[in-house]
Protein backbone atom coordinates (compact mmCIF):
# COMPACT_ATOMS: atom_id res chain seq x y z
CA UNK A 1 0.00 0.00 0.00
CA UNK A 2 2.68 2.53 0.97
CA UNK A 3 4.80 1.63 -2.09
CA UNK A 4 1.88 2.22 -4.49
CA UNK A 5 1.14 5.56 -2.78
CA UNK A 6 4.78 6.62 -3.22
CA UNK A 7 4.66 5.65 -6.92
CA UNK A 8 1.48 7.69 -7.39
CA UNK A 9 3.03 10.69 -5.65
CA UNK A 10 6.20 10.34 -7.75
CA UNK A 11 4.09 10.72 -10.91
CA UNK A 12 1.99 13.64 -9.65
CA UNK A 13 3.03 17.27 -9.79
CA UNK A 14 1.37 19.57 -7.26
CA UNK A 15 1.11 23.23 -8.24
CA UNK A 16 0.85 25.16 -4.99
CA UNK A 17 1.67 28.60 -6.29
CA UNK A 18 0.01 31.92 -6.75
CA UNK A 19 -0.62 33.74 -10.00
CA UNK A 20 2.46 32.35 -11.80
CA UNK A 21 0.52 29.20 -12.71
CA UNK A 22 -1.78 31.09 -15.09
CA UNK A 23 0.81 30.44 -17.81
CA UNK A 24 -0.21 26.75 -17.74
CA UNK A 25 -3.99 27.23 -17.74
CA UNK A 26 -5.65 27.89 -21.11
CA UNK A 27 -8.37 30.21 -19.82
CA UNK A 28 -8.38 33.25 -17.60
CA UNK A 29 -9.01 32.25 -14.00
CA UNK A 30 -7.60 35.21 -12.08
CA UNK A 31 -7.27 38.98 -12.31
CA UNK A 32 -3.93 40.40 -11.19
CA UNK A 33 -3.75 43.49 -9.01
CA UNK A 34 -1.00 45.69 -7.61
CA UNK A 35 -1.20 46.50 -3.92
CA UNK A 36 0.66 48.91 -1.65
CA UNK A 37 1.63 49.06 2.01
CA UNK A 38 3.55 51.22 4.45
CA UNK A 39 4.86 50.81 7.96
CA UNK A 40 5.36 53.61 10.43
CA UNK A 41 8.47 54.36 12.43
CA UNK A 42 8.47 53.04 15.99
CA UNK A 43 6.06 55.20 17.94
CA UNK A 44 6.44 56.50 21.46
CA UNK A 45 5.77 53.77 24.02
CA UNK A 46 2.93 55.91 25.41
CA UNK A 47 1.13 56.07 22.05
CA UNK A 48 -2.46 54.90 22.41
CA UNK A 49 -3.94 53.13 19.42
CA UNK A 50 -7.58 52.36 18.72
CA UNK A 51 -9.47 49.92 20.95
CA UNK A 52 -7.53 46.70 21.55
CA UNK A 53 -5.30 47.43 18.53
CA UNK A 54 -7.58 45.24 16.41
CA UNK A 55 -7.08 44.98 12.67
CA UNK A 56 -9.19 47.50 10.78
CA UNK A 57 -10.40 46.65 7.29
CA UNK A 58 -12.45 49.23 5.42
CA UNK A 59 -14.14 47.61 2.41
CA UNK A 60 -14.76 50.89 0.56
CA UNK A 61 -13.15 51.45 -2.82
CA UNK A 62 -10.28 51.92 -2.55
CA UNK A 63 -10.19 49.68 0.51
CA UNK A 64 -7.87 50.32 3.43
CA UNK A 65 -6.55 48.07 6.15
CA UNK A 66 -4.37 48.77 9.17
CA UNK A 67 -3.02 46.93 12.13
CA UNK A 68 -0.66 47.62 14.98
CA UNK A 69 2.45 45.69 15.87
CA UNK A 70 3.82 44.90 19.33
CA UNK A 71 6.87 47.08 18.61
CA UNK A 72 4.64 50.17 18.37
CA UNK A 73 4.45 50.38 14.60
CA UNK A 74 1.37 50.66 12.42
CA UNK A 75 1.03 48.86 9.09
CA UNK A 76 -1.32 50.46 6.55
CA UNK A 77 -2.18 48.94 3.19
CA UNK A 78 -4.54 49.04 0.25
CA UNK A 79 -4.97 51.48 -2.62
CA UNK A 80 -4.87 48.57 -5.07
CA UNK A 81 -4.72 48.99 -8.83
CA UNK A 82 -6.13 46.45 -11.27
CA UNK A 83 -3.05 45.79 -13.40
CA UNK A 84 0.04 43.61 -13.48
CA UNK A 85 3.15 45.45 -14.54
CA UNK A 86 6.01 45.35 -12.01
CA UNK A 87 7.68 48.52 -13.34
CA UNK A 88 4.47 50.55 -13.33
CA UNK A 89 3.50 49.11 -9.92
CA UNK A 90 6.84 50.06 -8.39
CA UNK A 91 6.80 53.54 -9.94
CA UNK A 92 3.65 54.27 -7.92
CA UNK A 93 5.07 53.31 -4.50
CA UNK A 94 5.95 56.87 -3.45
CA UNK A 95 2.57 58.31 -4.49
CA UNK A 96 0.57 55.43 -2.97
CA UNK A 97 2.62 55.64 0.25
CA UNK A 98 1.72 59.29 0.69
CA UNK A 99 -1.96 58.51 0.06
CA UNK A 100 -1.95 55.66 2.60
CA UNK A 101 -0.30 57.86 5.23
CA UNK A 102 -2.91 60.56 4.54
CA UNK A 103 -5.70 57.96 4.86
CA UNK A 104 -4.35 56.97 8.26
CA UNK A 105 -4.02 60.55 9.47
CA UNK A 106 -7.61 61.36 8.45
CA UNK A 107 -8.87 58.52 10.64
CA UNK A 108 -6.45 59.07 13.53
CA UNK A 109 -5.33 62.72 13.52
CA UNK A 110 -4.15 62.43 17.13
CA UNK A 111 -1.50 59.81 16.21
CA UNK A 112 1.66 61.07 14.53
CA UNK A 113 2.44 58.76 11.62
CA UNK A 114 5.86 58.83 9.96
CA UNK A 115 6.44 56.30 7.18
CA UNK A 116 9.63 54.27 7.56
CA UNK A 117 9.05 51.47 5.03
CA UNK A 118 6.94 51.23 1.89
CA UNK A 119 6.48 48.48 -0.66
CA UNK A 120 4.23 47.04 -3.34
CA UNK A 121 3.21 43.56 -4.41
CA UNK A 122 1.04 41.60 -6.80
CA UNK A 123 -1.88 39.39 -5.90
CA UNK A 124 -4.58 37.52 -7.77
CA UNK A 125 -8.33 37.58 -7.35
CA UNK A 126 -10.88 35.19 -8.82
CA UNK A 127 -14.37 36.25 -9.94
CA UNK A 128 -16.03 34.39 -7.07
CA UNK A 129 -13.28 34.88 -4.48
CA UNK A 130 -12.64 31.13 -4.20
CA UNK A 131 -9.48 29.18 -4.94
CA UNK A 132 -8.99 26.49 -7.54
CA UNK A 133 -8.27 23.13 -5.94
CA UNK A 134 -7.99 19.71 -7.52
CA UNK A 135 -7.31 18.42 -11.00
CA UNK A 136 -7.13 20.20 -14.34
CA UNK A 137 -7.97 17.94 -17.30
CA UNK A 138 -5.42 19.42 -19.70
CA UNK A 139 -2.54 18.70 -17.29
CA UNK A 140 -2.88 15.05 -16.29
CA UNK A 141 -0.93 13.82 -13.27
CA UNK A 142 -1.17 17.32 -11.81
CA UNK A 143 -2.97 18.66 -8.79
CA UNK A 144 -3.59 22.32 -7.99
CA UNK A 145 -3.79 24.35 -4.79
CA UNK A 146 -4.32 27.89 -6.06
CA UNK A 147 -5.46 30.04 -3.14
CA UNK A 148 -5.30 33.50 -4.69
CA UNK A 149 -5.62 36.78 -2.81
CA UNK A 150 -5.89 37.64 0.84
CA UNK A 151 -7.44 34.31 1.82
CA UNK A 152 -4.75 32.21 0.15
CA UNK A 153 -3.24 30.96 3.39
CA UNK A 154 -6.62 29.87 4.73
CA UNK A 155 -7.59 28.20 1.47
CA UNK A 156 -4.27 26.37 1.31
CA UNK A 157 -5.14 24.50 4.50
CA UNK A 158 -8.37 23.37 2.81
CA UNK A 159 -6.41 22.53 -0.36
CA UNK A 160 -3.92 20.41 1.59
CA UNK A 161 -6.75 18.33 3.03
CA UNK A 162 -8.45 17.88 -0.35
CA UNK A 163 -5.23 17.02 -2.22
CA UNK A 164 -4.19 14.57 0.49
CA UNK A 165 -7.54 12.82 0.05
CA UNK A 166 -7.11 12.72 -3.74
CA UNK A 167 -3.61 11.25 -3.46
CA UNK A 168 -4.80 8.66 -0.94
CA UNK A 169 -7.78 7.76 -3.13
CA UNK A 170 -10.36 9.00 -0.65
CA UNK A 171 -13.43 11.04 -1.49
CA UNK A 172 -13.79 14.61 -0.28
CA UNK A 173 -17.12 16.39 -0.47
CA UNK A 174 -15.48 19.83 -0.58
CA UNK A 175 -13.72 19.24 -3.90
CA UNK A 176 -16.96 20.11 -5.75
CA UNK A 177 -16.72 23.69 -4.41
CA UNK A 178 -13.36 24.53 -6.06
CA UNK A 179 -13.15 22.99 -9.58
CA UNK A 180 -11.67 24.72 -12.62
CA UNK A 181 -14.90 24.44 -14.62
CA UNK A 182 -17.01 26.58 -12.28
CA UNK A 183 -16.27 29.94 -13.96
Amino acid sequence: MILSLVKQIDRTLVYATDYEVVNYIDKKIVDLHSTYAISSEHMNHNTEFWKDGVMIWNTAKPYLYMRTHVNKRVLVGGRDEKFFNPQKRDSLIKQKSMLLATDFCKLFPEITFKTEFSWAGTFGSTDDGLPFIGTYKKLPNSLFALGFGGNGITFNVVAAEILADIIKGRSNKDIQIFPFGRI
